[in-house]
């Protein structure tokens, strides 16, 4: 069966072979995506194939959200933590990519910004994990929370403490495979020629085999699309 450990291991050998691209003299960076349907940890690794270039590979880990999560708190319990609304289950996104990149603007020294273009393209895999919450029970000497699988039907909503720790659910997720595609411009500079910082934005959209799960009383959706910013911190020679 394959679970969550299976897909960590497979992260780290892909971040394995992205890090030896980078030593055979091309390109690498570390950083991060943030969207309004999420954020992701990337690994990049880019290779020269004609002049103003470049062929990448790139795998990001990070989380999808729905649109119409909102973070509330029980005011009827002192002390309750935030938990969102009529969420069932959340979601983590592993995203293998390929894909080409157009130098616009070269950086030729620290001095100068260096602007490019690309476009990227892969196989996602989301891992769906229920949501449990914090729920209140009372006895003749004693209050307690217990954490539940969350359900709105049958939980009373003044009953909930909060969201629960991480580790609730984890185990019990299923698996989505889908692809993902994305476009954008970056910008980078630097005051050495090799050691670089990046930025970016553009698009990326989302499509899973099935839909995802992920509100109660809302229609679930198999693509997902956002605008996306990004930093990054690299190395080139």
């Amino acid at each position: 069966m394959f679970t969550l450990k299976h897909c960590c291991f497979y992260i780290l050998l892909v971040l394995a072979a992205i890090s030896a691209q980078a030593q055979s003299g091309r390109e690498f960076n570390l950083g991060i995506t943030a969207s309004g349907k999420g954020v992701g940890f990337f690994g990049t690794s880019g290779k020269n194939i004609r002049e103003g270039r470049m062929l990448l590979r790139s795998i990001e880990l990070g989380n999808l959200r729905h649109p119409k999560e909102i973070d509330v708190i029980n005011t009827m319990i002192p002390n309750s933590s935030a938990y969102v609304f009529g969420k069932l289950n959340r979601a983590y996104v592993l995203r293998g990519m390929v894909g080409i990149k157009r130098i616009i603007a070269e950086r030729k020294d620290r001095k100068s910004i260096g602007i490019q273009a690309q476009v990227l393209g892969g196989l996602s895999l989301a891992y769906m994990a229920p949501v449990y919450i914090d729920l209140l029970y009372i006895d003749n000497t004693s209050a307690y929370y217990r954490p539940t699988r969350y359900n709105p039907e049958l939980i009373p909503q003044y009953l909930i403490g909060g969201r629960s720790t991480f580790n609730y659910g984890l185990n019990e997720g299923t698996l989505i495979p889908g692809i993902h595609l994305r476009a954008g411009i970056e910008a980078r500079w630097g005051n050495f020629r090799n050691d670089y910082k990046q930025i970016g934005c553009g698009i990326m959209l989302d499509a899973f085999s099935k839909s995802l799960p992920f509100m109660y009383g809302q229609d679930p959706k198999s693509v997902y699309s956002s605008f996306y910013l990004s930093f990054a911190l690299g190395y080139s020679d």
